[in-house]
């Protein structure tokens, strides 16, 4: 690798094509552009901003066709998030899941730039009895699990819709947005899993009753064997990683870091603690950076082995109101929301 170049992306799925971070390159609170995570259902589509347009339709006192530009000169908002795919870590699940089999580097952060969404939908005037709205993405493509030709469409509660923190998005870490990444506009929906975020949205429409599209009640739902009813997905699991050192790395007797990252889409996290003997005993960690709304945490752990061999390291989060991480996680039919406590197997040397 050249000197300053980023590691790659780690690829899951060439088509459509899907990929994670390597978690040990997750070193600081914003993600860079080229490491962030990508999710796709299907092939990236490549659309023209000069000729895009996104129609807002359904219950609404007047229709709307909004050019790109329009969004642009409309006053814009920053905010820090946190996305993470909804089965990141699926791979950990036994018995294994049909699906991505992602590791754990489907999570990053990034600086977001656009419209509230809110102020959009102000220009259109939802009528009062309005429930939800329907997000239609540009991408399509067949779905052997639903027999059809589907576009990627999710419902989003107009509650959360009209939040000012729900954003259209133009740019992400102070550039325009990639094609993979949803240019020319994306949904950002803080403190939600990452399936409600559609890319490349094209149209909005706005509903009186519940969606009950097939990415809404068909996926991204926990369907458990022993419960007759499935939970609809929305905010992200309380859930920390530990990042450094990596999965079998060698460290010396001598003081190290353990390190990583925790987020939660309740309520920002507010505590770390770290077993470096396989859960047996807990430390608090330090927490390296602040608090963000919307945003993962920063958090380090001095540890001095008293033991050489293998051990593993283990961190587990809390959020402010109480919310802590699982040790273990109940499987689901689809793989989904899997925040238990990870473990990390070193081995303590005699060097250092």
């Amino acid at each position: 690798m050249a000197a300053g170049a980023l590691p790659e992306l780690i690829v899951v799925s060439q088509d459509p094509f899907n990929a994670e971070a390597p978690l040990a390159c997750l070193k600081n609170i914003v993600t860079p552009s080229p490491l962030f995570y990508v999710r796709n259902h299907f092939s990236v589509p490549h659309i023209d901003a000069r000729s895009w347009r996104l129609a807002i339709r359904g219950k609404v006192r007047r229709g709307l066709d909004v050019p790109y530009e329009r969004l642009r000169s409309l006053p814009q908002r920053e905010l820090l998030a946190t996305l993470e795919c909804a089965g990141n870590g699926r791979s950990a699940f036994r018995p294994a899941i049909e699906g991505e089999p992602w590791e754990y580097g489907a999570v990053s952060t990034a600086h977001w730039r656009g419209v509230s969404l809110a102020e959009v939908l102000e220009f259109a005037g939802l009528e009062e009895a309005v429930r939800e709205l329907v997000v239609v993405g540009a991408d399509s493509g067949h779905v052997p699990a639903a027999g059809r030709e589907l576009s990627y469409v999710r419902g989003l509660p107009i509650d959360k819709a009209l939040h000012p923190d729900t954003l259209l998005a133009l740019e992400m870490n102070g550039e325009p947005l990639t094609p993979r990444h949803g240019f020319p506009a994306r949904l950002i929906v803080p403190g939600w899993y990452g399936m409600a975020s559609v890319k490349w949205v094209t149209r909005i429409d706005a509903i009186e009753e519940k969606f009950r599209g097939f990415y809404q009640v068909d996926r991204y739902v926990l369907a458990y064997p022993d419960r007759p009813d499935v939970e609809p997905l929305q905010r992200m699991a309380v859930r920390s990683l530990v990042t450094h050192p990596i999965e079998g790395a060698e460290v010396s007797a001598a003081e190290t870091l353990v390190a990583g990252f925790a987020w939660s889409g309740e309520a920002p996290v507010e505590r770390v603690e770290v077993s470096v003997d396989g859960g047996g005993s807990w430390a608090e960690a330090e927490m390296t950076s602040g608090t963000e709304p919307y945003a993962w945490r920063t958090w380090q752990y001095r540890w001095r082995p008293e033991k050489r061999g293998a051990t593993t390291l283990q961190s587990r989060a809390r959020d402010s109101l109480g919310n802590e991480q699982p040790a273990t996680c109940a499987w689901n039919e689809h793989g989904y929301g899997n925040n238990a406590i990870r473990g990390v197997t070193v081995h303590v040397t005699n060097r250092g």
